[in-house]
C-alpha cells in the first residue's frame, strides 16, 4: 500500500517546513495552491496542524469622517436636557464585523453623552477630590440615552492599509460635545444662554439661563408658559 503524503508536505517545494505567504494561493474556496502548481484540497489541509504569522506597519494614519446630529428638549425652568434623538453617520473604510462596528460606534457615543450630562469630576478649595464612588459620579446606563442610530457606510476604503478599514470608535466620541453643546444653544438662543464648559447637568443649565436673563436685563424666573424650547443641530 503506498504510504499517504501528507497534504503539507505536497505543497513544498523541498524538505523544508515553511512557505511565504505569497507562495500560497487559495482557490474558489476549495482549493490550496503552492509553488510549481503543486494543490491539495482546503479540507485535506486543514486537519493538519498549521500556524501562520505576518505583521503590518505603516506611518501613514487612517481617519474615519462623518456627520453627527442631535435633536434637545431644554426645560429653562429646571435646567433639564432630554436627548430625543441622536443621528451619527460614519465612513469607516471596510466594515469587517457589521455587529462589532455597530457596538464600538454606539458604545462610544454614548460615553461621550455621559461625558456631557453626567460624568463631572468635582474638587474642593485644596484640590481634594468629592467623588469617592459611582454613587457620586454618574455613568451612563442603557435607559438613559435609549434614541441613539448609526449608519455605517463603506464609500471610501483606506489606501493605507490591505483591509481598507479606518478608525470607527474615536468617530463615535469625539463630536459629542461639540454636538450636543450646538444643539442646547440653539434650543436656549432666545434667551441669550451659550453653554461654553461641559457637562452640562441640570444646575448648570439653569445657572445658565439665569445669569445670561440678568446679564439681559430680564426677569431672572422664566415665563411658566414657555416649559421648554427644543432644536437640533
Amino acid at each position: 500500500m503506498e504510504e499517504r503524503v501528507p497534504a503539507l508536505r505536497r505543497l513544498l517545494r523541498t524538505g523544508d517546513e515553511t512557505l511565504a505567504a505569497g507562495e500560497i494561493e487559495l482557490r474558489d474556496g476549495r482549493e490550496v495552491r503552492g509553488p510549481q502548481g503543486r494543490a491539495v484540497s482546503l479540507a485535506e489541509l486543514v486537519t493538519e496542524p498549521l500556524s501562520a504569522e505576518g505583521s503590518f506597519s505603516s506611518n501613514n494614519r487612517t481617519y474615519s469622517y462623518g456627520a453627527h446630529a442631535a435633536h434637545v428638549a431644554v426645560n429653562p425652568r429646571t435646567g433639564h436636557v432630554e436627548l430625543l434623538d441622536y443621528v451619527a453617520v460614519e465612513d469607516v473604510g471596510h466594515i469587517i464585523n457589521p455587529e462589532t462596528l455597530h457596538g464600538q460606534t454606539l458604545g462610544a457615543i454614548v460615553q461621550g453623552l455621559g461625558g456631557v450630562f453626567l460624568e463631572h469630576l468635582v474638587y474642593d478649595a485644596e484640590a481634594q477630590p468629592l467623588i469617592g464612588s459611582l454613587a457620586d459620579y454618574l455613568m451612563p446606563t442603557a435607559d438613559d440615552f435609549p434614541n441613539v442610530r448609526i449608519v455605517a457606510l463603506e464609500q471610501y476604503p483606506s489606501p493605507n492599509n490591505p483591509l481598507g478599514a479606518k478608525g470607527a470608535g474615536e468617530g463615535g466620541i469625539i463630536p459629542v460635545g461639540g454636538v450636543i453643546a450646538n444643539a442646547v444653544g440653539a434650543a436656549l438662543g432666545s434667551l441669550g444662554a451659550q453653554p461654553r464648559e461641559l457637562p452640562l447637568s441640570p444646575p448648570r443649565v439653569w445657572q445658565l439661563i439665569r445669569d445670561a436673563r440678568k446679564a439681559m436685563g430680564a426677569e431672572v424666573i422664566p415665563d411658566p408658559s414657555a416649559a421648554q424650547t427644543r432644536a437640533g443641530i
